[in-house]
């Protein structure tokens, strides 16, 4: 081939992937953060394709994964590193995130319902849960939330510097016991991104997400339900997006059989099934996906396998972490008050002091503020039944003789 034509070649192929990439407007940095260290070193890239050699042969080994029946519960603390007061989110705030993260990988979101037909038969319940850590790295209590004003107005989230307290940012907790989630301003269009396994130090690994969109009472819309965080969590545990691994992919394989291939990312758009961008009907629903948050309802069993091999090969230390919060307001596991156990699956115990003896009651409330359920205690030791809530954060409030006690907990 001549040199010219080469030369014209080449220039066409760069122009026309530079406009793929702009006309994506990629809202998640994981994937181009991945191909930057990619090429630093080839080995990087090597290692890419090691795990997923890796994955393969243990998924293999292992063929009734999706049907283990065992819950997991990742320790997650939250750094909030904030400029402006906007951006210092509320814990009610954080809490709905997590209620929300929890539903979606459960499979308990109201938009499971909505499915078509032909994908129903590959919702998952991934079998994972995520609550804000009870013990720091030094073995103290703690509600699992960290505070951090930086000098950064411009937007520090998406660079190096949001993992490191010198430079303005938040020094992780150790990664291989707790999943670290970075919530601050972006500069752009950019929500959130993530890590992959083994991606960069051991100090920058975890997911970080723009405020605007963290959490499902004040976050904007059309992503106010809180699935920024679900989409990168599902990067953390080694998912792809659906046109491949590549910002500029299309109809690329995403490592996971039940997920049709694709190539229209669905950004800012809430499609009406069928639509088809390769050559079958796309999953838009699908978390992985850009679709509006409302459109959003799915993992798919072979995503949750992928992510179970991933947990159990790359980020095995979370399986044996530390204990979940248990209390983020007032004192009521102070002294003679105890809540326990927590999380809860069916029933709720409450010692409460001399303060709480007799006929008191309680309220407890879901992330929304809405009271789902109230009844009077007991001398002592008191139950409460709460095998009819929906997993998710709560917090209950115990009254008597105009005293208030509150404590938030986890149902399973």
């Amino acid at each position: 081939m001549k040199a010219p034509a080469l030369f014209t070649i080449l220039l066409w192929l760069f122009f026309s992937t530079s406009a793929l990439v702009s006309q994506r407007n990629e809202p998640c940095l994981a994937s181009q953060l991945r191909q930057e260290w990619w090429n630093r070193d080839a080995e990087n890239y090597r290692q890419w394709q090691q795990q997923n050699r890796q994955i393969r042969e243990w998924l293999q080994s292992k063929p009734g994964i999706i049907h283990r029946g065992q819950v997991i519960t990742i320790p997650v603390v939250v750094h909030i590193v904030w400029n402006s007061p906007e951006e210092n989110l509320s814990d009610a705030e954080i809490l709905s995130q997590i209620d929300a993260l929890n539903r979606d990988f459960r499979a308990l979101n109201d938009e499971v319902a909505d499915i078509p037909f032909v994908f129903k038969s590959l919702v998952a319940d991934v079998e994972l849960e995520f609550c804000l850590a009870g013990t720091d790295p030094d073995g103290q209590p703690t509600n699992g939330i960290t505070r951090t004003f930086t000098n950064n107005d411009i937007g520090i989230g998406g660079t190096s510097a949001i993992h490191y307290s010198a430079l303005g940012g938040k020094d992780a907790w150790d990664p291989s016991k707790y999943l670290n989630i970075w919530v601050a301003k972006f500069a752009g269009g950019v929500s959130g991104t993530s890590s992959f396994p083994g991606q960069g130090p051991p100090e920058e690994d975890g997911v970080e997400i723009n405020y605007r969109f963290f959490g499902t009472l004040a976050a904007e819309p059309p992503y106010n339900l809180g699935r920024t965080l679900t989409h990168e969590v599902g990067h953390y545990f080694n998912l792809e997006h659906p046109w491949g691994p590549n910002v500029t992919d299309c109809c690329q394989d995403d490592f996971v059989a039940d997920t049709p291939e694709a190539c229209e990312t669905y950004l800012g758009q809430c499609p009406v099934h069928p639509v088809v961008s390769c050559d079958e009907p796309d999953m838009f629903m699908n978390y992985m996906f850009y679709t509006d948050d409302a459109c959003m309802a799915m993992f798919t069993l072979g995503q949750k396998a992928r992510m179970l091999a991933a947990l159990s090969l790359f980020r095995s230390g979370l399986l044996n972490a530390g204990s979940c919060a248990t209390a983020t307001t007032e004192n009521i596991a102070e002294g003679k008050n105890v809540l326990y156990p927590n999380p809860a699956s069916s029933v709720l115990h409450i010692q409460a002091d001399a303060k709480f003896n007799g006929a008191g009651e309680y309220i407890i409330f879901d992330v929304m503020g809405r009271e789902v359920q109230a009844g009077t205690l007991g001398d002592g030791v008191s139950s409460i039944d709460v095998e009819g809530l929906r997993p998710g954060y709560y917090t209950l409030q115990l009254l008597n003789d105009g005293e208030v006690l509150s404590a938030h907990f986890l149902k399973h």
